[in-house]
């Protein structure tokens, strides 16, 4: 991966980028927009390096810039998305937060992106989030100490984190396929049912 992906959970805020860099990720979010017009028009194996630049009315020489090839890209939008998504979580009270709380955030944040991962999962993409997603998935559980939280070894957290996040991502695609997804706090409330049950089990 060439191009210098965000940490997560940054503090972007007190981070000021130089002329070069802002031109950079200018560069970097007009091919993404490209892209996804074109992604509206034509699979993602047709698309072409060429058009996507051309697309952003920008050379073949600036994608390369930032990115080596077209997953390059995608991946761009996964890391951005899940910063998003995690600056969110961190914007409520986790130390009194419920897992009712951090569930309807999961869903109302990624809802705000379902035309996107529509065409994610269109073009068989989807599962690059859990690929991003899943190498810092221990590190982002440290990150916040909710009440409902396992404390456990490493290698404890590691199975926790797979069991949940396979889980998830299972279900966001799931619900995001369907041509009329159910709102929300419907999908929350559905799952908040079904945990309750297993956990009577």
């Amino acid at each position: 991966m060439c191009y210098k992906a965000t940490c997560f959970v940054t503090d972007k805020g007190d981070y000021k980028m130089n002329g070069k860099q802002k031109i950079a990720e200018q560069s970097r979010t007009w091919l993404w927009e490209g892209f996804v017009r074109l992604l509206h028009q034509q699979s993602y194996q047709d698309i072409t390096i060429s058009a996507i630049a051309a697309e952003a009315q920008l050379s073949r020489r600036t994608f390369y810039r930032s990115f080596k090839c077209k997953s390059d890209l995608v991946d761009y939008y996964c890391h951005d998305a899940i910063d998003r998504y995690l600056r969110r979580l961190k914007a409520i009270e986790m130390s009194t937060s419920s897992f009712e709380n951090v569930l309807r955030v999961f869903f109302d944040f990624w809802w705000s992106e379902k035309n996107t991962l529509h065409l994610l999962i269109e073009n068989g993409l989807f599962s690059r989030l859990l690929f991003v997603w899943t190498p810092e998935s221990s590190k982002i559980y440290d990150m916040f100490q909710v009440p409902w939280h396992v404390q456990g070894s490493p290698s404890e957290i590691n199975y926790i984190m797979s069991f949940s996040t396979g889980g998830f991502w299972n279900v966001l695609q799931h619900w995001l396929t369907k041509k009329t997804p159910e709102p929300p706090e419907e999908v929350t409330q559905t799952l908040l049912k079904a945990l309750k049950k297993i956990t009577q089990v």
